[in-house]
């Protein structure tokens, strides 16, 4: 086989084309689009491995493999393969990459980004692929660069990506060539460009402000107007407020068939209004005005449409220009920029065409006076237009709108010059303004037609050709005709059009007007000829331009006769108004002056060539005259800017040549200064800025003054000189000159310069000498303290800069940083600071800090300056960037050594810099760009410079106080980053940085504070170190794979490096150790807690050290490590100090995320090694790590649930580590636990298991006033100092969160023990009140509020894929108030989204247990009381109590399942069809590890006992719960005649019908053949409960069947007939086999009862009096039956209630039964969750429960009216008795039953007297109708919504055969008033004869008839009776829990 050799490097690089699973030996997988990284090479094989998984190397075939050209970047610490590709691809694909795998997670978690960022990659793929195709120009390639970087800037903040910092290119910036301070402004940069990119295309706006000139954009979309002929559309912008154009106009030829007449144009009418500057911006209002010209005949004639044949006739060869209309919009808010204009809006210009004899203008301003015109008045004519506002000058915005401004675009100017004029700018326009004139009408007899004619002739007559236009868009005209007013004698025209006249034939050249009458007869029109003209002449007689004013001209008359158009004599005649002398009368040649006539123009002139002012021409022709010399530079400083400027080099010119020509006097040298001084000026104005170029230039190229350097030099120094003159006029002259000095020095240069060329150097020296003095002038000049030169010295330090690059070419650098040094320090102190510190600022951007000998010179001085103002906290700001600005100077390699710079701002200002950094608030903006200075020096300095450093520190302290300072700016920095997160590159360079110092700092404290030992400067070493290493910037694992490798490749694992740095100062420490022990555990831990292996392996030997060092330590304080080494008596022998911080410290931070599975094991196996080596200390130490790692695994496993949703799975861990800190008997984290677990509870409302979890924390207190050591303080109770202050508190929020929990018996305990601790130790008697009050309260809600009883499920979780806590194991689960099964099963299965629920109870086999899946088995069991079942039977309990001690505080509990099983005894017989003889019950008794409720609302099952109970035993139950089930149907019917029979029919028919439920033959079959007694001799007795059971059903069956008789309709006739076959039949069997059974049940009539008196009770909701019942016989005798107790009926109530939701197999756990006189064992219970409404006849029972809900409206007796009293209405809506019993003692189930006398279903053994539950004489009558129908219409306060009346009787007897009754409206309850019956009351009163059904039911009748009207339903409609609720089935779901209304009766559930 061949071998193996490296591949070329440029073949390094392949992509995946094809998916590689090979699963052969050291193949590695790929998939399509995988990199792969090749090494060597093999035939067909590569070797290598993929960028995903850069650990595992393999090979893999060559044939799947596209090699890419690549680059091998070998520079940095790790070798880097990247494609050779252009850089912005690369980046491309690695965000593309990056991206792509964000976006997956974006759609896991529903992200509102997953749209955005995926359009995002997709371009990025189409740019990707443009850029890759190599077909790009270079401009297009230039533009999608800066658009998928701006696009992948935006991205990456967009998915919170850290931020790409760019170069000017776009190029991605590398750290380790730019300079620190470069790197951070373009982090700034970079931020702002994002932040302006994220928020949206709306800057523009802001830009504006920075722009001089504006233009305004107009595209004329469509003009709508009927027209029969062509015309002329004028568009101008118009000021309304000053009634004048602003601009040119833009004309547009329109043809009369609605198009232009250009057909270039269409579609392409499009105009830029240019040159528009702020002030223009800012008018007030402005217009878009549109002028319409008909072009065409002097009257419209309409063609006539009727005539085919019609051709119109032929219009004159040059139509006339008649007035049309005219469209105006107001567009000041798009002038303004308030609206910003869009090209594609379309903007309707309404036309208003002219009346008659009504000009242009006059129309105009009718529009103006009107807010909009109607469309009436313009009838849908109109002009269609585009607006926008465009910014900048005609350059720059054809390079920002090219779409609008590109092509075919028709410029309109302002008519004046733009607010800068730019330097190419020539320009020579005359505006002329034809505004009006006056015609007398000569020979005509009507006014005339009048037509101006307008031409330009030169000096010579001719007319000039071409230099005339109507504005933009049309050509240039030579003659210009005006529109014509018919029959007008005084036209206004105010036409305005341009003359464009060149220069060359300005001066010489005249305006010729001509008037001439055009008739509207075409042939008059022909032989018409002018009948006057006027003229005037463009340049004045003194050289200067037309004045820009309104000008009257002269009109003369022609005589044709005598005029010759040749003659030129009328230019010898006055042309104007003004020229005119009084009385004259000029004349010549056929032209005669009209007085009568007038002519008006106005002019405007906009020229660079051209002026119209008289003393500048004097300036510049000064040659001719040089008398005036003098007052003409005087009068050159007054002339307005713009002229100057215009003229700049020949002013120049002019005043060097007067400098120059009078070089032998100074008499004019102060002069031409002066006016120097005010054309530099001019030029440095805003106005004029762009005139500074044109100045530059003049030096450079034109100036050529070659001694004016000698007089410009000595002017300068006397005015420098004089600076403190008190002239005013010589201050005012300095400052210009200070303002002035750049190009005062400028000229002066250029002049030596031009000498020295001239004259090869000659003078040189004499200048430098001179130039040296002029510097040291303006250096003396800064000595002054006076107010007067404040301004100058100001101003010379802001400019001065500005002339060191010119005094450079002419004088020493070195010099010139001595005199510059020498004028800063000149400055006094506390004077012109900030100037002074921008002028140093200015100097250090010069070319003199580019020499390393002027920066020796300048830097002490300038470091000197800032270390002082930032000490003084003055212009920090400024001081920051001057260093800024050095530091990145120094960065540069083009500048020479800068080792002694760098040490000179080393030493003078670091220490400042950093006392500033620490001092500074970090909200403040500065604050970066001082940390980056700081970074930017240390990045600079070498060792050599740490050595000087440190060296230069006077004093030990000194040293000591500075490393104590820079490591708590480290620390700082990294702890509080002062750069957002996403600044990756900053932060990494500041942490290089850092590294490299804390490296050097290390050495200097082994060095220095060793010996001594200086604690401080090492534990803050330590700290530092900590904190740089844990830092967030640095955890490089929970980076992204690119981002990862970026990191290491240009900085390595700095966290790696630091640990080892770490490590070797501990163990520098020697005996000192100790110092830091247990005080570095914590962030030792934290260092040991990253997840890196190698520093963890480092590291983790520390904790052993510390455990010898304080094993090792002394007891007594005053020795030290070094002492017991030589005496070993008094070592500690242990290390709980840093056993106790370990643990702490470990919770802490494994709670907060560090750590993991690998860490523990680390920990274990490096520790557990060091421990079993160690002699001394094995067997502590190994029981150390155990608990370490014990504590580990339950604090991951904590971590990992904590944040699950499942709360109850935090509990569950939770408890877990409160069990193990019990265990290590940890007291302060026992607390913390049990309060997150208190908290926990108390997030899900379970107050019972936050009461039982406080209770964990009072049992470690004591009733002591001893003061709480640390150990046990809470954090929730910080003001407890003793024992027990926190106890009692504790105590008392225990018995708020019982109470709110309804654990009233549990909150008494706690109460009670409060009320010993009051009464016995602290003696508070007051406390001891509220306590016995609140206890009050908790007796009474025990006995009067509901409290509903919860379920107890069991919950078994089966398979590993649970997590640890809970695999494989079982619990007992205490369900929340109100919850079934189903409703139980869905919240479990909710919070289990992974698990499968088992349908079986069969416990499961390994193959589940052991799988990997969830596996739920969730059932119901049923509490057991035990113990306290036999304490509590046999005693008057109330059934209140019964029910909490049969639900709560229990540990056992018990569930059955069904099963099948032959008799093995029973060899032959018919067991094998009948299921009863096989159907087995497998009970299971379940024992949790805690009683519940605890601290949880589950706990584990610690024990099973399985039993199974036999097939008689379970035919036993279900007779016994089929019996019960009759007698509450019994009871039920009895008591609410108008149940539904449905529940009745089905029960009797399942029982009777052998063919549906095959009745008791199945029992016979099964257990009464003579077969079963042999083989089973032992359930004799068994055999004979069943009989008997069977018995006792007839006569239940046989009063079922008489009810369903009565109630039955016709329509079940036939049922009930088969029905009493049925039963006749059974009752015949089941008689004659087990004989006859009789029934405590009977239809007998009722007796009558009789009131007695009896004591008050309390009820559940408010106090009533009651009085008791008695029952008689029909003969009047009173027999005396034992009263149920009020427990007993609280009990029996409870009875019925649960079984409305009871699973029909459950078992009863009431108590224990005592078997009837049948053999009755209640053991199994069905329900009939029926409401009772009570007939009027009444039926009493021997078993009957009080109802909660009982309500009845009783009439009011008049004759007991003042022996009664009345009730509150809020006893109205709540009363509600319980029964006390007057006799008895033995509850229900253990009171042997008696005969009983014959009255309605009483018991057979005793009369028993019962309470009535209703007053019966009420103190008042009954409600009206009304107020009765409204209580009735309230809401139910109970869970059914029909309303029911009810008797007490009924209710009781419902109750206690198990009926469930539900509550009523809220209305006529009987504790409407009280009862307080006397003796006399015994004897009831007549009945009302109105009284309703259910109201008097109690009360018994004269006669029989009781019994009838019992079975007749209620006849009153008022009586609204609820419907049966629905047969309980076993999984039916519970009914919906009472609303918890406090003015309603809450319901019994």
């Amino acid at each position: 086989m061949n071998q193996w050799k490296p591949v070329k490097e440029k073949d390094r690089y392949g992509i995946a084309i094809h998916n590689f699973h090979q699963d052969a030996l050291y193949r590695i997988k790929l998939m399509v689009g995988d990199a792969v990284h090749i090494l060597e090479e093999n035939g067909d094989w590569f070797f290598g491995y993929s960028t995903k998984n850069r650990a595992v190397r393999g090979i893999f075939p060559k044939s799947y493999i596209h090699v890419k050209e690549c680059i091998v970047d070998k520079t940095g610490p790790v070798e880097v393969i990247t494609l050779k590709q252009p850089h912005v691809v690369q980046e491309l694909t690695s965000v593309l990459r990056e991206w792509g795998h964000i976006w997956k997670h974006l759609y896991i978690v529903h992200s509102e980004h997953f749209e955005t960022i995926e359009h995002r990659i997709c371009e990025l793929i189409r740019y990707r692929s443009k850029i890759l195709s190599g077909t790009l120009p270079v401009d297009e390639l230039k533009e999608i660069k800066q658009l998928v970087t701006s696009k992948i800037d935006m991205g990456n903040k967009l998915l919170d990506l850290d931020m790409v910092v760019r170069d000017d290119q776009g190029n991605i910036l590398n750290p380790d060539i730019a300079s620190t301070i470069q790197l951070y402004w373009q982090h700034e940069l970079a931020t702002e460009r994002i932040r302006k990119a994220t928020s949206g295309p709306m800057k523009k706006v802001q830009k504006t402000v920075t722009q001089y000139s504006h233009i305004f954009f107009v595209s004329v979309r469509n003009f709508v107007c009927k027209m029969n002929e062509d015309a002329e559309l004028l568009m101008t912008l118009y000021d309304a407020k000053e009634g004048r154009a602003v601009t040119e106009n833009y004309v547009v030829r329109w043809s009369k068939e609605g198009l232009a007449r250009d057909i270039d144009q269409l579609h392409n009418l499009r105009v830029l209004f240019t040159d528009l500057g702020s002030r223009d911006l800012h008018r007030e209002k402005v217009y878009l005005v549109c002028y319409v010209v008909r072009v065409g005949a002097m009257e419209v004639r309409d063609p006539d449409h009727r005539r085919n044949s019609h051709v119109p006739k032929k219009a004159h060869a040059e139509g006339m220009r008649r007035p049309f209309g005219v469209a105006a919009m107001d567009v000041t808010l798009y002038i303004s920029g308030k609206i910003e204009g869009n090209e594609e809006e379309h903007h309707f210009i309404p036309f208003l065409q002219c009346c008659d004899r009504d000009n242009l203008d006059g129309t105009l301003r009718r529009i103006l006076t009107v807010k909009e015109l109607t469309h009436k008045e313009h009838k849908g004519q109109g002009l269609w237009t585009s607006l926008k506002l465009l910014h900048g000058d005609l350059k720059q915005v054809r390079e920002e709108n090219p779409h609008l401004v590109l092509g075919n675009v028709t410029i309109a100017r302002k008519m004046g010059f733009p607010e800068v004029i730019l330097p190419g700018d020539v320009r020579n326009d005359l505006y002329l303004t034809l505004v009006s004139g006056e015609f007398s009408k000569g020979n005509k007899s009507t006014d005339k037609n009048v037509e101006v004619t307008v031409r330009v002739c030169n000096e010579k007559g001719q007319s000039i050709p071409g230099v005339i236009t109507l504005g933009g868009g049309v050509e240039m005209i030579n003659e210009y005709r005006s529109v014509i007013y018919y029959h007008e004698d005084k036209p206004r025209w105010f036409e305005i059009f341009k003359v464009a006249v060149p220069i060359e034939e300005f001066k010489g050249s005249h305006l010729k007007f001509t008037f001439k009458h055009r008739s509207s007869n075409e042939t008059k029109d022909k032989t018409e000829k002018p009948f006057a003209m006027s003229y005037v002449k463009l340049m004045q007689e003194n050289g200067t331009t037309l004045r820009d004013v309104q000008h009257e001209l002269l009109v003369y008359k022609i005589d044709h006769k005598k005029f010759e158009d040749s003659d030129l004599g009328y230019l010898n005649l006055p042309s104007t108004r003004e020229e005119l002398t009084e009385g004259q009368k000029p004349q010549h040649g056929g032209i005669s002056l009209s007085s009568k006539d007038s002519f008006t123009i106005h002019t405007n002139v906009c020229s660079t060539k051209l002026t119209q002012n008289v003393d500048l021409l004097g300036l510049l022709n000064w040659v001719s005259h040089p008398e005036g010399l003098k007052d003409s530079l005087a009068a050159l400083m007054k002339v307005d800017g713009e002229e100057v400027v215009k003229f700049l080099q020949d002013v120049l010119d002019a005043l060097f040549n007067i400098l120059m020509q009078n070089s032998d006097s100074d008499l004019y040298d102060n002069m031409v200064f002066e006016c120097l001084l005010c054309i530099i000026g001019l030029v440095s104005d805003r106005k004029y800025q762009h005139f500074q170029p044109v100045l530059d230039l003049y030096i450079k190229e034109s100036f050529s003054a070659t001694l004016a350097y000698n007089k410009l030099i000595v002017v300068l120094k006397y005015h420098i000189d004089n600076a403190n003159s008190t002239d005013s006029q010589d201050k005012d002259m300095l400052l210009k000159t200070m303002k002035s000095l750049q190009y005062c020095v400028r000229f002066i240069v250029r002049s030596r310069q031009l000498f020295s060329e001239l004259n090869e150097g000659k003078g040189q020296q004499q200048f430098e000498i001179s130039l040296k003095q002029l510097l040291q002038s303006i250096t003396g000049m800064m000595c002054y303290n006076t107010d007067s030169t404040l301004l100058v010295q100001g101003a010379c330090l802001k400019y001065l800069p500005f002339t060191i690059p010119d005094i450079l070419t002419v004088f020493s650098a070195t010099e010139l940083s001595g005199l510059l040094t020498e004028l800063i320090n000149k400055v006094p102190p506390n004077r012109l600071m900030k100037q002074k510190m921008m002028t140093v600022n200015d100097i250090v951007h010069s070319k003199l800090f580019l020499y390393s000998d002027c920066r020796a010179i300048l830097l002490p001085v300038i470091t000197a300056h800032i270390k002082e103002l930032l000490e003084s906290r003055e212009e920090v700001e400024l001081c920051v960037k001057i260093l800024s600005d050095i530091m990145e100077l120094l960065f540069r390699s083009d500048i020479g050594p800068t080792v002694a710079d760098i040490k000179d701002i080393m030493l003078t200002v670091l220490r400042t810099v950093i006392q500033t950094t620490i001092s500074m608030d970090r909200e403040s903006p500065l604050v970066g760009r001082l940390v980056a200075v700081m970074i930017a020096i240390f990045r600079q300095m070498t060792g050599h410079h740490f050595e000087v450093y440190i060296d230069h520190f006077i004093t030990i302290t000194d040293l000591l106080d500075f490393l104590m300072e820079i490591l708590l700016v480290f620390k700082d920095l990294v702890s509080k980053p002062v750069y957002p997160k996403d600044w990756c590159e900053m932060i990494m360079l500041q942490n290089s940085v850092i590294l490299k110092s804390l490296r050097f700092f290390s050495h200097t404290i082994r060095d220095y504070f060793f010996q001594p030992f200086e604690h401080q400067a090492w534990n803050n070493f330590f700290h530092c170190a900590i904190a740089f290493l844990t830092q967030p910037a640095l955890q490089l694992d929970v980076f992204s794979q690119n981002k990862r490798a970026r990191i290491i490749g240009r900085y390595k694992d700095m966290r790696r490096e630091t640990g080892f740095e770490i490590r070797s100062m501990w163990f520098n420490l020697g005996q000192y150790k100790i110092q830091f022990v247990p005080g570095l555990v914590g962030p030792f831990l934290e260092m040991t807690l990253i997840p890196e292996t190698e520093l963890r392996r480092a590291t983790i030997p520390i904790f052993f050290d510390m455990m010898q060092c304080e094993f090792y330590s002394s007891r007594v304080t005053s020795e030290s490590f070094g002492d017991t080494k030589r005496n070993t008596s008094n070592i500690k022998a242990h290390f709980s100090e840093f056993e106790n911080e370990m643990i702490a410290k470990l919770d802490i931070l494994v709670e907060g995320g560090r750590g993991d599975e690998h860490y523990k094991e680390l920990f274990g196996e490096i520790m557990l090694d060091r421990c079993e080596n160690h002699s001394t200390m094995k067997d502590q130490g190994i029981k150390f790590v155990k608990t370490v790692t014990r504590l580990m695994e339950r604090l991951l496993e904590y971590r990992f649930i904590i944040t699950d949703e499942n709360k109850e799975n935090r509990m569950s861990c939770t408890v877990n580590l409160l069990d193990f800190y019990s265990e290590i008997n940890r007291k302060e984290m026992y607390i913390r636990y049990v309060n997150k677990l208190c908290d926990l509870h108390l997030e899900c409302d379970n107050y019972t298991e936050a009461a039982y979890t406080l209770k964990l924390h009072s049992k470690l207190l004591n009733w002591s006033d001893a003061p709480l050591p640390p150990l046990l303080k809470s954090h929730k109770y910080l003001k407890c100092q003793t024992h027990r202050d926190l106890k009692e508190a504790l105590y008392y929020d225990i018995i708020n969160y019982f109470d709110k929990g309804k654990m009233w018996e549990c909150a008494l305990a706690v109460c009670k023990e409060l009320v010993t601790q009051c009464e016995e130790e602290i003696f508070d008697y007051i406390q001891l009140s509220s306590l016995l009050k609140r206890m009050s309260q908790f007796y009474d809600s025990i006995m009067k509020q509901i409290r509903p009883e919860p379920e107890y499920f069991r919950v078994a979780y089966y398979g590993r894929g649970f997590p640890a806590f809970l695999q494989n194991k079982v619990f007992i689960y205490r369900g929340k108030e109100y919850e079934r099964l189903s409703d139980f099963s869905s919240r479990t299965l909710n919070q289990l989204p992974n698990a499968e629920l088992m349908n079986k109870l069969t416990p499961p086999g390994d193959d589940i247990m052991e799988s990997p899946h969830q596996y739920v088995q969730i059932n119901k069991v049923e509490p057991l009381m035990d113990d306290r079942k036999q304490r509590l039977s046999g005693k008057p309990i109330s059934d209140q109590i019964l029910r909490y001690h049969r639900v709560n505080d229990v540990q056992k509990f018990r569930f059955s399942r069904p099963f099948h099983r032959k008799d093995p005894l029973r060899l032959s017989g018919g067991d094998g069809d009948n299921e009863f003889a096989s159907l087995w019950l497998e009970r299971t008794v379940l024992v949790t590890s805690y009683p519940l409720p605890g601290i949880l609302r589950w706990f584990p099952v610690t024990s099973t006992d399985t039993y199974q109970v036999s097939p008689l035993r379970n035919a036993i139950e279900t007779m016994e719960v089929t019996n019960k089930a009759l007698r509450d149907l019994i009871i039920a019917h009895r008591s609410d005649a108008t149940l539904q029979l449905n529940p009745l029919s089905l029960k009797i028919n399942g029982i009777v019908d052998a063919a549906v439920m095959g009745g008791v033959t199945n029992y016979e079959k099964a257990f009464f053949t003579p077969e079963y007694v042999e083989v089973h001799p032992e359930d004799a007795a068994l055999i004979t409960k069943l009989q008997d059971l069977i018995a006792s059903q007839i006569p239940l069956l046989d009063l079922c069947i008489q009810i369903h008789r009565q109630r039955a309709p016709p329509s079940l006739g036939p049922f009930q007939q088969r029905l009493e076959e049925c039963f006749a039949e059974m009752q015949n069997h089941v008689e004659s086999k087990y004989g006859k059974k009789t029934c405590d049940l009977k239809l007998e009539s009722a007796h009558s009862v009789t009131m007695r008196r009896q004591f008050s009770t309390s009820n559940s909701h408010a106090d009533n009096r009651l009085s008791e019942a008695s029952l008689t016989s029909s003969e009047g005798s009173r027999s005396r039956v034992s009263s149920l107790t009020r427990s007993q009926v609280t009990t029996l109530k409870n009875f019925a209630t649960t079984f409305n939701f009871s699973n029909i197999n459950s078992s009863n756990t009431l108590g224990r039964a005592t078997v009837s006189h049948y053999g009755n064992s209640p053991s199994k219970q069905h329900s009939i969750g029926s409401p009772l409404v009570s007939s009027r006849s009444q039926s009493m029972f021997s078993k009957t429960s009080s109802s909660p809900s009982l309500k009845g409206t009783s009439k009011r007796d008049k004759s007991s009216k003042e022996s009664k009293r009345r009730l509150s209405r809020k006893n109205d809506r709540e009363s509600s008795s319980s029964i006390q019993s007057s006799t008895s003692t033995s509850q229900w189930y253990t009171t042997p039953e008696q005969e009983l006398s014959p009255p309605i279903f009483t018991s057979v053994a005793t009369t028993p007297v019962f309470e009535l539950r209703q007053e019966l004489t009420p103190k008042r009558p009954l409600r009206s109708e009304v107020e009765r129908e409204r209580r009735m219409s309230r809401p139910s306060s109970g869970q059914f919504q029909a309303s029911s009346r009810f008797n007490t009787t009924s209710v009781l007897n419902a109750r206690f055969n198990g009926s469930s009754t539900t509550p009523c409206n809220n209305r006529d309850s009987i504790g409407t008033t009280d009862s307080t019956a006397s003796e006399e009351d015994m004897i009831p009163p007549p009945l009302p004869q109105k009284a309703r059904d259910a109201d008097y039911c109690n009360l018994p009748d004269e006669t029989d008839s009781l019994v009838s009207d019992s079975l007749r339903p209620p006849t009153t409609p008022r009586v609204r009776n609820k419907p049966p609720p629905p047969e309980p089935v076993e999984k039916e779901p519970p009914p919906t829990p009472p609303p918890k209304n406090p003015g309603l009766k809450p319901p019994f559930c």
